[in-house]
């Protein structure tokens, strides 16, 4: 996501504590640390667990700021409207997203903003502490967005129900033009709901993790580095690294492995300095790790 409009991706989040950071990307392909983002000047603080999401919201040209957060009092996603430029963001004072004129409270709120029922309109869908996917569809306008009453996402007929405080990701996975959902919980397994409709029903979730491991040694690196693999079952696996912009930097065959605990190294020495992202796949289940490279 390129926040501050320079073409380069940069990296907002949200913290333990309730901050939202800020990390600048640059053109030799590293992050820098900029000072958490503020409103009327003062440091933005949700509480804790603050779970950002950038967008124009409004559809004025200036992305939004919307922010998830623990509490439910008096309401769980502020939004912090942009009355700066592309370049740089004025946030001021924020309003409460609400449905049926109602503050929306969620504990342990993590809101997405997607057109989910690609109906050419922002809705929203929020991960919530007891891991279920509350979708609000937009029964407004794309720039003046609003929700009356919320059901849960379901797969196969029932609703999506894991662990505790559910985290989402909504991206078209297999680019069939359908949004699908990436789904995490406490427990640090990730989920993947393939959308096989318009509407918003997915099929069964697969795990990408599993009790398969992957693990990086040597990073920060200042070219060569291995991974550690461990495979509940004999895989064919494949590898790939991609760049912090999503470029492929280098893919393997596929490579045969027995069940158990294998090394395999890595040497990336020619590539500018910067974050990259390990991935194994073998073909059941996706693991990846990041690596830091350095000068």
């Amino acid at each position: 996501m390129d926040f501050n409009n320079d073409g380069i991706l940069d990296i907002v989040v949200g913290d333990r504590n309730g901050y939202v950071n800020y990390f600048r990307g640059t053109a030799a392909g590293v992050l820098t640390t900029e000072p958490d983002i503020k409103a009327n000047g003062t440091t933005i603080d949700a509480g804790n667990n603050s779970a950002p999401v950038i967008v124009d919201w409004n559809e004025d040209g200036l992305l939004d700021l919307i922010l998830g957060r623990e509490s439910t009092s008096p309401g769980s996603i502020r939004l912090y409207l942009n009355s700066g430029t592309p370049e740089n963001h004025v946030f001021t004072t924020y309003t409460w997203i609400q449905s049926s004129g109602t503050n929306i409270t969620w504990s342990r709120c993590t809101p997405q903003v997607v057109d989910l029922n690609l109906d050419g309109k922002k809705d929203l869908i929020c991960g919530e502490n007891n891991a279920k996917l509350v979708y609000y569809e937009n029964i407004g306008t794309n720039a003046s967005p609003a929700f009356s009453g919320y059901e849960y996402l379901e797969s196969n007929g029932s609703d999506i129900d894991l662990y505790y405080g559910s985290r989402l990701w909504v991206n078209d996975w297999d680019e069939d033009g359908l949004p699908d959902l990436l789904v995490s919980d406490y427990n640090g397994w990730v989920y993947l709901y393939y959308n096989i409709s318009t509407g918003i029903e997915d099929e069964a979730g697969s795990e990408l993790y599993s009790n398969s491991e992957l693990n990086i040694f040597g990073s920060p690196t200042n070219g060569y580095f291995s991974v550690n693999i461990l495979l509940e079952a004999d895989s064919d696996v494949k590898f790939r690294i991609y760049s912090a912009d999503g470029r492929i930097v280098s893919e393997s065959g596929t490579v045969q492995f027995t069940a158990g605990e294998h090394d395999y190294g890595f040497d990336i020495s020619d590539e500018p300095s910067g974050i990259y992202f390990v991935q194994i796949d073998t073909g059941s289940i996706i693991l990846s790790e990041s690596v830091v490279l350095i000068p």
